[in-house]
């Protein structure tokens, strides 16, 4: 830990000592965090967030606002903010899983330092209110003071703890979650359920809307007053209930509800404290990578073992084995099918079935975007390839072969199934020309992807599985996973433009020849961009090496060697950080504007016009609709191009 190793005389940067007494974990701890937070602020951790700090805070706002509503009576409003509750505790419960938890202080740094578990969990936990995502939470919590202070002085008094107590519930809840799944993700069950529940949330993001519909009839119809005792009844919605409590000087409920808070806050972090325990002894052994080879010894035993008796045969059912047996390769692969699923499914709840024939096309896409690290999967075993004469080339075919092998034939089956389940005959000329192409391009990118910048995600014994998000490398393989996925619809655009064009001339032979203009961009964007793969490996070998070994290094952390060349990396990592914070609002922008307001916006007026949901221009008038959506796209072209010359404009000043 900082300042325990440290030469005589040195000041002690860890924090103070306690007189005569060992250094305070949290604030040693608290300390490490703010001072890996401030020099993170660069590149891709920056973009990434300040995106979600600036989106976090806003939904925060917004939610706080809602105590300013004026209910019909305040029984109500207890139920819609015990509901909104609720909703931002389950979200904390299943970030991790997105995020794989806090970035800067792993546990697997702690296996060795001398502290009792329950001090070291005291620390980690006091260090997790240091950040962005805390402060979000605060205020999106600070509904509770809104609301109370309309309720009168008392409530109002009574809401300031228990907004503390409801974020330290989420944020113990949080760590618990974490360490529950990180523990069952060597396991198939585990990977199933992490991979159900990141899957269920992209879903969500995807087309959740449309089933909000259903969720608001649900609440107010006949089963309004059960849901709302249930969301009174959850521990998430005990400090609304303290509130209003209150407010009719019920001081027993009230005060019930608030030691409820405190008592399950304790017995979640005791919880947290035992798994954690358990996750440092591992850490000193093998990490328990024992039992996990003997498992996927037998998940891969059923595999074919004849392969063609060359180089890309070897190559081949090398992947084809890894993609079976990989815990982060395989929960990948279950992401992508639960995404597209639950992208289908949800609308469903709304009566909205046009979404579902596409289940497939989305599992490919997130298939494509979830291996764009494929080569960083491996990490350093690219020796392997280098050392080999002539492997490159065998090499990259061979991956995007066994890619294909893997998502094509799931993406095809979903497909099919569920255009038959439900009676949509117009998709089929729109499926078999965007799915070919998209395929196409994820073969293409996933190797290209992985070289351009590559990410390794190094192999932590006895760490959790899920860390692997949490580093310079997992900030990188987000933004290399948004990238593939925009440059995968942009691939389709070609096939649906000449479908698009058949439709609206009312040509049956135009409409499905964007099935044959599918299936050849297809071939083409696999050939090319596995070409490109190629060179890249070929060219920058060593290089790509030196990063897999090393992981990812941030410009500018060697020491200046005088004042002048100090000042000039100082003024450099100034403008980094402005055109990063630019950057990362100009990718919100530009994404929501090309995909949900833009693309999807031109589809519904296209197909659906009744369902608004969220997109702006369908609630304009219908002549205009095409116009603004098609300008929505256009504006996030231009905001994704800005982010583009800006990052071309940082790395000539860092050649310079």
């Amino acid at each position: 830990m900082a300042g325990v190793l440290k030469p005589a005389g040195v000041p002690n940067p860890g924090g103070p000592r306690h007189p005569g007494g060992p250094l305070n974990p949290a604030v040693v701890l608290t300390g490490m965090k703010l001072a890996v937070l401030r020099r993170s602020m660069s590149g891709p951790r920056a973009a990434s967030l300040i995106a979600g700090g600036v989106g976090g805070v806003l939904t925060a706002v917004g939610t706080a606002l809602l105590g300013l509503v004026d209910f019909p009576a305040p029984e109500s409003g207890v139920g819609t903010i015990a509901l909104v509750l609720l909703v931002w505790t389950v979200g904390w419960a299943l970030g991790p899983t997105l995020t794989g938890g806090d970035p800067t202080l792993r546990l697997s740094y702690f296996t060795l330092v001398p502290l009792p578990p329950r001090r070291l969990a005291l620390g980690l936990l006091a260090a997790s209110f240091a950040g962005i995502t805390p402060l979000v939470g605060l205020i999106a919590f600070s509904v509770l003071i809104v609301f109370g202070a309309g309720l009168g002085l008392l409530p109002a008094l009574v809401a300031v703890p228990a907004t503390l107590l409801q974020l330290l519930l989420v944020v113990v809840l949080a760590k618990l979650s974490l360490q529950c799944l990180g523990s069952v993700a060597r396991s198939r069950l585990g990977w199933e359920l992490s991979a159900l529940l990141v899957g269920l949330v992209c879903g969500f993001l995807n087309t959740g809307w449309f089933g909000l519909a259903f969720f608001f009839e649900l609440l107010g119809g006949h089963w309004a007053p059960v849901i709302g005792t249930v969301v009174r009844a959850l521990p998430s919605g005990w400090s609304v209930v303290a509130v209003d409590a209150a407010r009719r000087s019920d001081w027993a409920l009230a005060g019930a509800c608030l030691g409820g808070l405190l008592a399950l806050c304790a017995l979640l972090f005791a919880a947290w404290t035992a798994l954690l325990s358990r996750q440092l002894t591992r850490g000193t052994a093998d990490g328990g990578r024992t039992a996990a080879r003997r498992g996927a010894a037998r998940r891969g035993a059923g595999l074919p073992r004849a392969f063609p008796d060359s180089p890309a045969g070897a190559v081949l059912g090398k992947e084809l084995r890894l993609w079976a047996r990989d815990p982060r390769r395989a929960r990948f692969l279950r992401i992508a099918l639960w995404s597209g699923l639950f992208t289908g499914l949800l609308p469903m709840l709304g009566g909205f079935s046009t979404v579902l024939p596409w289940t497939g096309v989305v599992l490919a896409l997130y298939a494509g975007a979830l291996g764009s690290s494929l080569y960083g999967l491996d990490a350093g075993a690219l020796w392997l390839t280098l050392v080999a004469p002539g492997a490159d080339r065998v090499d990259v075919r061979a991956r995007q072969w066994a890619w294909l092998l893997v998502v094509s034939p799931a993406a095809l089956l979903l497909t099919v199934a569920a255009t038959l389940a439900v009676p949509n005959g117009w998709a089929w000329p729109w499926l078999l020309a965007t799915l070919p192409a998209v395929l196409g391009a994820g073969a293409g990118l996933t190797p290209l992807t992985s070289l351009l910048g590559p990410a390794p995600f190094p192999d932590l014994p006895g760490g959790n599985p899920l860390d692997g998000f949490s580093d310079e490398s997992g900030d990188q393989a987000r933004m290399q996973s948004l990238a593939v996925l925009l440059l995968q619809l942009a691939a389709a655009l070609p096939a649906v433009g000449v479908v698009l064009a058949g439709t609206l001339l009312h040509s049956a032979p135009l409409r499905w020849a964007g099935t044959a203009v599918g299936l050849g961009t297809g071939l083409l964007y696999a050939w090319w961009l596995g070409r490109a793969a190629r060179h890249r490996l070929e060219t920058r070998g060593p290089e790509l090496l030196d990063v897999m070994c090393k992981g990812v290094r941030r410009q500018g952390t060697e020491p200046a060697r005088s004042s002048e060349e100090r000042e000039r990396q100082d003024r450099l990592s100034a403008l980094s950080r402005r055109r990063t914070a630019l950057a990362g609002l100009l990718v919100t922008a530009g994404v929501l504007s090309v995909a949900p307001q833009g693309g999807v916006a031109l589809a519904m007026s296209l197909l659906a016009p009744a369902n608004r949901s969220w997109f702006l221009a369908l609630y304009l008038p219908p002549e205009w609709q095409v116009p603004v959506s098609a300008g929505f796209v256009l504006l996030g072209t231009v905001c994704l191009f800005v982010v583009y010359r800006l990052i071309r404009a940082e790395h000539a000043a860092e050649r310079e």
